[in-house]
């Protein structure tokens, strides 16, 4: 045989709160003007209103979140790419450098060769 105390116990303390509760509702200034806009706001058509615009709004928040994780994404790719590729820089400057030397002495080679044929 079960204990019946826990669910008396259970029983009182919710008619307890039950009425708590209503001692205070009734201790409590009423506000109709307030009570009215809740019952029209709680209406259907309104309902659908508010419906929207939570989906409406945790869309946004959801593309605004999207957003931020793709920058964060885009920023450590850019920044493992720089790193990567700084190598490849060097190299590019390296022969670049390479590249102008060569063209002066391309230009210096050609003075002296036009020096000879004129000669």
């Amino acid at each position: 045989m079960e204990n019946p105390l826990p669910v008396l116990m259970k029983k009182n303390n919710d008619v307890i709160a039950e009425k708590a509760g209503q001692m205070l509702l009734e201790k409590l200034p009423v506000d109709q003007k307030l009570v009215q806009r809740t019952v029209k706001l709680l209406e259907p058509k309104n309902l659908k209103r508010i419906a929207i615009a939570a989906v409406g709004g945790s869309v946004l928040i959801s593309i605004v979140s999207s957003i931020g994780h793709d920058r964060v994404y885009r920023a450590a790719v850019s920044h493992e790419m720089k790193k990567q590729l700084e190598p490849l820089r060097k190299k590019l400057d390296d022969l670049e450098a390479q590249n102008v030397a060569l063209w002066q002495q391309n230009e210096e080679l050609k003075a002296k060769l036009d020096k000879l044929s004129n000669q």
